[in-house]
């Protein structure tokens, strides 16, 4: 389940979450840890003022929509070992 970002929304009030980011123009989509994206740009920074600076790494565009992912099963999951 993913939830939209909010103009207040800072990478401290998502700790353990994971950060959904979606190309507005291609569809590209890229999941990223909190923890990763909080080394580069901040725990405590609210994430609308550093929205114009995310770029799609498929097509190079500027608009890129963020939600948070919490439901989520780990690398190598297995159902039924």
């Amino acid at each position: 389940m993913a939830l939209p970002l909010t103009s207040s929304t800072r990478l401290a009030d998502h700790r353990g979450a994971y950060v959904q980011l979606r190309c507005g123009v291609c569809g590209h989509r890229r999941d990223v840890y909190v923890d990763a994206l909080a080394r580069i740009i901040g725990w405590d920074v609210p994430l609308a003022s550093r929205l114009e600076h995310f770029r799609c790494s498929g097509c190079g565009a500027r608009r890129v929509e963020i939600r948070f992912g919490y439901e989520r099963k780990p690398r190598g999951w297995v159902t039924n070992p």
